[in-house]
């Protein structure tokens, strides 16, 4: 088994047979954990990113077995907060140095997206990542909210197994579950999922399956937990005993995906005393405190028993385990190792011909950026990430550089480059962009607008 965790540290790779022998043994538990934690240093380092949860309403039109706040509870006082108070709760967040704020509800369709859109600009006119996690909407609703600044976005798959998804979800759907996925990594959003663990009928077969449907996805964020049952639930009478297996699902999860965020979850800690700071020790390395006021906290209730945490001592944790609270934004990194953010990799075939078929103006501009010949910094050329290939980027202070010929004067090229740079800053890069006359005409110019930008990240860390 020590074989399989080693396997798993220095590949990033495990088949499905592989994971369920590893979620099975129980034997090897410490060793797995401490894997987890060794790739978690190596790839997002020793920060512990907060993002500020504000539960804003808990009026659900579902009826998750699971969940609390199901629609079929009757015993559950509801809310739902005005936009003037989501905006209030934000600020005072913003003013206590939160960078990311979560903006999280049950499925509450009365706020449109034009609603949840004006909201999301006033929380940005600071300089603050907004996280949305509000269930299933369409294409053209997620749309809305992304042009409006939403960066991320948490939607948990919960399981992948259709059968069970279908048990505990009912007149819901596993496939449009899927598609939201999908449109929002197409959309450019940092993308979060997650599972359940310890529900009935799962099995560690299912789980695996969980684990590479992470991977699969490329999630940005993975969100899981052990299985608190709710006595206003259908599953009131499920044992909850899913601590530790989820800890492992979160071990395992880092191995395979290195670079994501990963949050130790209120569940883990309400389900151990100590389950924050294990779950830390095991590959998480964010935290999301929640800044709704206390009445409303209190309402949602998506299971019961929910801990109240004082993160002024829970800092101190922070410190006694090495670890410290992060100044920056918290985007996912774009690894500079061997792993690359790109499901295609370094491998990809376009990318090739295309390093091979530079334009004179690239050809130009390469020149001058090559080998670290540009005042040190390092480049690379037709370089995949995700889906797309960037013409050059200097991935240590996030700065592509992209050239345009007078096929980028179209409509309809126009709003594909659009595209591509929301999914870029989303990231946390920052896009520069020269029509080829400018590089045969004024290739100095063009040199000290990059040096100028260069500078400009170096200033701001190069990853707010």
């Amino acid at each position: 088994m020590k074989s399989l965790i080693k396997k798993a540290e220095e590949s990033h790779f495990l088949s499905k047979p592989e994971i369920i022998r590893l979620l099975e043994d129980n034997s090897i538990n410490d060793e797995l954990f401490r894997a987890a934690d060794r790739v978690r240093k190596k790839f997002v380092g020793d920060e512990i990113h907060l993002r500020a949860l504000i539960e804003f309403s808990n009026i659900c039109s579902r009826n998750c077995f699971y969940c609390g706040v199901r629609a079929e509870n009757k015993n559950i006082e509801r809310y739902r907060l005005m936009p003037d108070e989501i905006i209030q709760l934000a600020r005072n967040a913003l003013s206590s140095g939160y960078k990311t704020i979560v903006l999280q509800s049950a499925e509450d369709m009365y706020y449109t997206a034009e609603m949840l859109a004006d909201i999301i600009k006033e929380i940005k006119k600071n300089d603050t990542a907004v996280t949305l996690s509000i269930g299933e909407r369409s294409y053209e609703e997620y749309k809305i909210l992304k042009d409006a600044g939403a960066d991320r976005f948490l939607l948990r798959i919960e399981t992948t197994d259709k059968e069970l998804y279908r048990k505990l979800h009912p007149n819901m759907s596993f496939e449009n579950r899927i598609r939201c996925l999908k449109d929002l990594k197409k959309l450019g959003y940092e993308t979060g999922t997650g599972c359940l663990v310890g529900l009935p009928d799962q099995t560690t077969n299912s789980l695996a399956d969980d684990i590479l449907f992470f991977k699969e996805l490329d999630a940005d964020m993975v969100g899981l937990g052990p299985l608190i049952p709710h006595k206003d639930t259908p599953l009131k009478d499920v044992k909850a005993d899913g601590f530790w297996l989820s800890l492992k699902v979160l071990a395992l999860t880092r191995l395979l995906l290195p670079d994501i965020n990963i949050p130790a979850t209120t569940a883990m800690e309400t389900i151990h005393p100590d389950g924050r700071i294990l779950a830390l020790q095991s590959g998480a390395n964010v935290v999301m405190p929640n800044v709704t006021d206390e009445f409303h906290r209190s309402q949602y209730e998506i299971y019961p028993g929910k801990k109240s945490v004082d993160y002024t001592k829970l800092e101190e944790k922070f410190k006694q385990i090495g670890r410290t609270i992060s100044q920056n934004k918290g985007f996912r990194p774009i690894c500079p190792l061997s792993l690359n953010p790109s499901p295609a990799g370094r491998g990809n075939n376009k990318a090739k011909a295309l390093r091979k078929n530079m334009t004179p103006q690239e050809k130009k501009l390469w020149s001058i950026l090559r080998n670290k010949n540009f005042y040190g910094y390092k480049f690379k050329r037709q370089h995949p990430i995700w889906k797309y290939i960037v013409d050059f980027v200097c991935i240590e202070k996030r700065l592509i550089i992209e050239l345009d010929g007078s096929g980028h004067n179209f409509a309809r090229t126009k709003t594909y480059d659009k595209q591509r740079t929301q999914y870029f800053e989303s990231r946390g890069f920052t896009v520069i962009r020269f029509w080829n006359n400018e590089i045969d005409n004024n290739i100095e110019g063009v040199a000290q607008q990059i040096l100028l930008s260069l500078r400009e990240r170096a200033g701001r860390g190069g990853n707010k």
